[in-house]
């Protein structure tokens, strides 16, 4: 299995329509491929954490780089894992709101199994957010 992660900005000023709709087109290949993971969106810039088999996750890496929506496209991360953070999550999705909490992440990411390097880049990414600040 491997593991990607990297920070992009976006092209444009995304609307939540357009949004929602890369979660789900994402959901459905990475459901399709075995590819689970997490995207954040804030402030035009996505962060997102992809694991899976080698093959599908190099994969939707060339797909994502292609898109024309990311430009500034940084790899943070790209190795081989032994055990998926998110299993359970073929895209998990959250866009940081003004009211959420500087001191600690979403909830749903202090689970059993989610203290590796995926989600501890979130961790900080979701922390940066300048969204977050109120």
């Amino acid at each position: 299995m491997r593991a990607i992660a990297y920070v992009s900005s976006a092209t444009w000023n995304l609307l939540d329509e357009e949004l929602e709709q890369i979660v789900i087109d994402s959901r459905g290949r990475n459901t399709e491929s075995g590819v689970t993971g997490i995207l954040l969106y804030c402030d035009g810039n996505f962060m997102q954490y992809l694991e899976g088999p080698d093959d599908a996750v190099l994969a939707t890496w060339e797909r994502i780089r292609r898109n024309e929506r990311h430009y500034q496209i940084n790899e943070l991360m790209n190795q081989p894992v032994a055990v998926r953070e998110f299993a359970d999550w073929t895209m998990g999705f959250t866009r940081p709101s003004p009211n959420a909490s500087l001191d600690r992440p979403a909830p749903h990411w202090d689970g059993p199994g989610r203290r590796g390097p995926g989600a501890e880049m979130l961790r900080v990414f979701w922390r940066n957010c300048r969204a977050c600040v109120a």
